[in-house]
């Protein structure tokens, strides 16, 4: 089908043909192309060593980034809060992805000192973009939707509990992410806080319910499998008893994949394939998608996030970006589409003074 050429990874990995027969979930598995593949690159290596596990797709979602400051021409005639900071696209679709609200609504600065949890949150937003459009483009036989009932009003979703049982609640902490909350006579109403996602999907397949968590993780995957299966999969499974679950880790391609052989066998690295194996055991499918950003992408993004928090804050700037000097004119791109500032030397009195930038048409 059109949509599922679309989604097709170019860099596919062909396992041999001692490939070892996976175990199959209760349910029609939509994602099986997508999981870890154990196989053999020889029959004789099939009798004496370990076999070696391969992803043979990634999510095939090929996404870019715009920055924009407060000038752009996306941003004209739009309140101060809705104006776009930073713009994610997909093929002809482009979605906000920062705004100034959400810069000035965080719950912490963004300065340096809060550079870990910026990054964090920027990962946070591209995976859950990135999968959004996976899974709307996976198959005609699936669709996404389904999470809330006819209670949810979107304009008092904070707190807003998704499902609970006795022991468990699912509910929004911070739309979009959720915890999960237990019972334990402890903390406010005697419950705690057990588990945060970064994501939660809710995907119909041939009629069935299959739910996928995301969890995104920049550098270095520190993931205890049994606390995953403990705090996470352990309740939703009382919380969605019906249902069939999935595990998304997105992150960057280094810390899922070996670094030899990578374009041959896109070999999965140790703590990756104890994910998968743990969760597999529990009946729970893993599924390993990587970044299509680089490292000084999500820097560049952050720094940018900064630099527009500091101007919406009317706090000092540090830009930097192009600058184009002349007699008459001095000009200071912040990697928007327009100038940042715009300086114009008087001619008669020799003062410079800022013009009030407007965007080509």
């Amino acid at each position: 089908m059109a949509e599922e050429d679309q989604m097709k990874e170019n860099r596919d990995v062909q396992p041999g043909i001692n490939a070892l027969p996976r175990k199959m979930p209760t349910l029609i598995d939509p994602f099986r192309e997508f999981h870890p593949v154990a196989w053999f690159p020889s029959r004789e290596q099939a009798q004496t060593q370990t076999p070696i596990y391969s992803i043979k797709r990634n999510h095939g979602v090929a996404g870019s980034y715009k920055l924009h400051n407060l000038n752009d021409a996306i941003n004209d005639n739009r309140p101060v809060l809705q104006k776009v900071i930073v713009e994610y696209c997909i093929n002809d679709l482009c979605f906000p992805l920062f705004t100034a609200a959400d810069l000035l609504d965080s719950p912490y600065p963004f300065d340096l000192q809060a550079e870990g949890n910026i990054l964090g949150e920027i990962a946070e937003r591209i995976a859950r973009r990135t999968t959004k459009y996976f899974l709307k483009h996976l198959s005609k036989r699936g669709k996404t939707g389904g999470i809330f009932d006819n209670r949810f009003d979107p304009q008092h979703r904070e707190d807003f509990i998704v499902a609970n049982t006795s022991e468990y609640i699912l509910k929004i902490q911070k739309y979009p992410n959720l915890i999960i909350l237990r019972r334990t006579g402890k903390g406010k109403y005697g419950y705690e806080n057990i588990k945060e996602l970064d994501g939660f999907f809710d995907y119909r397949y041939s009629g069935k319910r299959h739910i996928l968590v995301l969890e995104s993780k920049l550098e270095k995957i520190n993931i205890d499998c049994n606390y995953l299966v403990e705090n996470l999969f352990a309740p939703l499974r009382a919380l969605f008893p019906e249902a069939g679950f999935h595990y998304l880790l997105f992150s960057d391609r280094n810390s899922i994949y070996s670094r030899p052989n990578y374009e041959r066998w896109r070999q999965v690295k140790q703590l990756p394939l104890k994910i998968h194996e743990t969760l597999a055991t529990h009946g729970v499918g893993s599924l390993f998608f990587t970044f299509n950003e680089k490292h000084e992408d999500f820097h560049r993004i952050k720094d940018f996030l900064i630099l527009q928090y500091r101007s919406l804050k009317n706090l000092s700037l540090t830009l930097h970006g192009k600058m184009v000097i002349s007699d008459k004119e001095l000009i200071i791109f912040d990697g928007g589409e327009t100038p940042h500032i715009k300086l114009v030397k008087d001619v008669g009195s020799g003062l410079w003074r800022e013009v009030l930038l407007r965007h080509k048409k």
